[in-house]
């Protein structure tokens, strides 16, 4: 997808999440500026959003028609940049063909399978290497690790100690800050999702990594935002290979999100936190029990 294509659906989504957060748009001029995009950019959301019905014009002004649904929004995949597509797609590749610790695997055949280059996938899986969730071989191959719990309660600590500094920073967000419209339509999102479980709770996974990846995309801390998502693919990763009890286990989850969303933001950071810990206490007793246990390879040690 070209880049102009990808900003304009993203840009486009965040007019959608304002509009539902209750901000008004009074001209092409104002949507450039709130969504800091190019006139030309603005024009095209605001005649968007005109073709759905979502606002109309009053003379000089705009005013809003309806509110928008998740059915107005273009999906999360048009509007991801080339390495966050790259992290959907290769968890989604693992689970499709049930890629288990041990198995090896090619550059390439991740590179044709994904339709990117080799050169975006290498730097990817280097990353993922360097918190031991794959390991380099010779001739541009890797092997998938498994952890010991040892490994788990690492990261579940580096877990921790990122999101609850998240927390507090999110809360200091000024009132106008696009991170308050975003997190109140994931709000709905999971509110929904949990009045409509039955139908739904296999599309849980995604739901619980776009929540993650929005505390750390509003952080302002770049070392936080690019570490912070490799520790949530791999928990991610565990925390869908366990299918016992998956709906029960989806929807508590899905709770626990709302408790720390609502403390957010009523602004409410003892609470937020509390809510945050323990979901994640909940995350890590979830992936010690999907972990396959497995005695490390001969002449190898895992820490």
């Amino acid at each position: 997808m070209a880049r102009s294509d990808r900003l304009f659906k993203k840009s486009y989504n965040e007019a959608l999440d304002r509009i539902l957060f209750g901000q008004k748009f009074s001209s092409i001029s104002d949507i450039s500026r709130c969504i800091d995009v190019s006139r030309n950019t603005a024009r095209r959301i605001l005649y968007a959003l005109e073709d759905q019905n979502i606002l109309f014009g009053e003379g000089e002004i705009w005013a809003v028609r309806r509110k928008p649904d998740k059915r107005d929004y273009f999906p999360e995949s048009d509007t991801l940049s080339v390495e966050e597509s790259l992290e959907v797609g290769f968890m989604d590749w693992i689970f499709k063909n049930e890629i288990r610790p041990g198995a090896r695997f090619s550059e390439g055949v991740i590179a044709r399978t994904l339709d990117v280059s080799p050169a975006a996938v290498r730097k990817f899986l280097i990353r993922l290497s360097r918190v031991g969730f794959i390991r380099d071989e010779p001739q541009r191959r890797w092997i998938l690790e498994g952890f010991t719990k040892d490994y788990v309660e690492e990261v579940y600590e580096v877990r921790v100690l990122f999101e609850m500094r998240c927390v507090e920073k999110l809360i200091a967000l000024p009132d106008d800050d696009p991170f308050w419209p975003a997190i109140t339509r994931i709000l709905l999102e999971h509110r929904e999702f949990v009045k409509n479980n039955a139908d739904t709770y296999l599309e849980f996974p995604k739901l619980d990594a776009y929540f993650h990846r929005l505390l750390n995309k509003y952080s302002g801390n770049r070392f936080i935002e690019s570490f912070q998502d490799i520790i949530s693919l791999i928990f991610h990763y565990h925390y869908r290979w366990n299918r016992t009890d998956e709906r029960e286990r989806n929807i508590v989850a899905a709770k626990e999100h709302i408790r720390v969303i609502e403390a957010i933001v009523s602004r409410q950071p003892a609470e937020a936190q509390a809510a945050l810990k323990t979901h994640l206490e909940t995350a890590k007793l979830t992936m010690m029990r999907a972990i396959e246990w497995e005695e490390p390879a001969p002449g190898r040690t895992r820490k």
